[in-house]
């Protein structure tokens, strides 16, 4: 009876904190009510719950992964700065031409290493054969450490490409789809030379190597393509100090009360606010665009653009060449806005993606 009595009890209070609720759904012309049961409720709230616990423990493994990844680069860039010292003069020590049996007859008389004269022909056998095994051991230790490098090198490299993939990945774009822009695309075929010109390129990769060192050259070939797409994504700040207003996605019209698509994100920041490039490109549009007021639309390449909507005053003009960080406006309030903001949108092929995931993106991005 006692179990009886606790398993009511446990059921009265389950149907306490999760009672059956309605969702109400508005459409132009109708209103729908959807039922929400406990069990669902209790479902969706063990799931937010995971999800929480999920992205705090996804964040602390990313942010100490990238602590390591900022020491690895910093590796990489000792390691590939350092030299190799090939002097001849290390090879071939100057005290060991003390035992150069330089009064022989037919032994001509050396005073330096760096002399000509000096071969292996005027020692004897046994110094001869000391010298080749030096030799031997000298080619032997530079290989070595020419194969450590290389493996440094090959690590540092595999964790950057990774990085900056996971970034891409992060705004919502594909990988594969930013290199067929730079490989395919239109920026592949401006100034393309006539047919019959002699045109060629492409990294240098020595013909004789190891399977290591081929692999070190094509890691550093997708390293520099990246690097050149990442540079390229419109990841910084469009406007500082400013407060979400509206979301990317569906939301309530402000103007009729209905349901709409926002295409792009609302950041409002104190008056006169300047407003910023978010990466290196090219304006293609200055002007009064309809809803959006007073506009700018920036070409960043890869088929990338910006837009920022409502604003004052524009600062720049058609055809002006952008850097990330430069003025391109104030904040305003023109066209269908109901005060001052910042309308943000990032188009792929005029398509609307969500600024927000760019923005979050460019946090882990570090300035090189």
């Amino acid at each position: 009876m006692r179990m009886i009595s606790s398993v009511a009890a446990l059921a009265e209070y389950f149907k306490r904190w999760f009672p059956k609720r309605n969702i109400i759904i508005i459409s132009e012309r109708k209103v729908k009510h959807l039922p929400v049961g406990g069990k669902t409720q209790f479902v969706t709230l063990a799931l937010l719950i995971f999800g929480v616990c999920w992205a705090s423990y996804s964040t602390g493994s990313f942010m100490a992964a990238r602590s390591v990844l900022k020491e690895q680069r910093q590796t990489l860039r000792s390691v590939a700065s350092a030299r190799v010292d090939t002097n001849f003069n290390t090879m071939f020590p100057t005290s060991e031409l003390t035992n150069v049996n330089a009064n022989a007859p037919g032994n001509p008389t050396v005073t330096s290493l760096s002399d000509p004269m000096y071969t292996l022909s005027s020692l004897d056998h046994n110094k001869m054969f000391a010298r080749i095994a030096f030799l031997e051991h000298k080619v032997m230790e530079l290989k070595t450490n020419t194969d450590a490098i290389i493996r440094r090198v090959s690590d540092k490299t595999s964790g950057r490409i990774s990085d900056l993939e996971s970034v891409i990945r992060q705004t919502g774009l594909k990988v594969e789809d930013l290199k067929h822009e730079l490989n395919g695309g239109k920026q592949a075929t401006e100034g393309k030379p006539a047919a019959n010109a002699k045109s060629e390129g492409g990294p240098y990769i020595p013909a004789a190597m190891s399977s290591q060192e081929y692999a070190m050259y094509g890691n550093l070939d997708k390293l520099a393509v990246l690097r050149q797409i990442v540079g390229n994504l419109p990841l910084g700040k469009p406007i500082a100090d400013a407060e979400p207003q509206s979301p990317f996605g569906h939301r309530i019209d402000p103007f009729t009360g209905h349901l709409a698509f926002h295409s792009g994100l609302d950041l409002a920041g104190p008056t006169g606010s300047k407003i910023y490039s978010t990466a290196e490109g090219t304006v293609a549009f200055a002007g009064i665009s309809g809803a959006y007021g007073n506009a700018v639309d920036i070409d960043h390449g890869f088929g990338i653009t910006t837009r920022y909507g409502h604003l004052s005053e524009i600062r720049v003009k058609e055809g002006q060449t952008v850097h990330k960080g430069d003025v391109i406006g104030i904040q305003g309030s023109t066209g269908r806005s109901t005060g001052p903001h910042l309308h943000y949108e990032v188009r792929y092929h005029d398509h609307p993606m969500n600024p927000a995931n760019f923005l979050d993106a460019g946090h882990y991005v570090s300035e090189e």
